[in-house]
């Protein structure tokens, strides 16, 4: 019995792992030099993003941040001290996608970590 219930107190831990995307967030950085960026838990409807303003064809400015999803893919237009941007929304979904460097991800290890406690639990049956 008691094996059962550790076998549902993981299994739960891995769902609330899932309900949330977590994101990095870069607040404002110009000609893409390194910004230091923070871990930012996104609201339900907002994907993670890195966010570019490009002026006479120039990058000037890049953002990454938590977006809601209805910006993906979109163009819009703002400015900046005087100088008119176009600002485009790369989106991208799952934990820290909109890291330049590709992390683990816990979406992979996450069957097959059920898998083996499946077949652990199997075997002891």
């Amino acid at each position: 019995m008691g094996k059962l219930l550790v076998l549902c107190a993981v299994i739960l831990a891995c769902i609330s792992v899932g309900a949330a995307v977590q994101c990095l967030k870069c607040s404002f950085t110009f000609f893409d030099i390194p910004c230091h960026t923070t871990t930012v838990t996104c609201e339900a409807g907002q994907v993670c993003a890195t966010i570019r303003g490009r002026a006479a064809g120039q990058k000037l400015i890049k953002k990454r941040n938590c977006v809601d999803s209805d910006k993906c893919n979109k163009n819009e237009t703002a400015s900046f001290a005087g100088i008119s941007y176009v600002t485009t929304y790369d989106c991208c979904e799952g934990d820290f996608c909109n890291s330049a460097a590709t992390l683990p991800s816990a979406h992979l290890s996450l069957p097959m970590v059920l898998a083996m406690l499946g077949v652990w639990f199997v075997r002891l049956l």
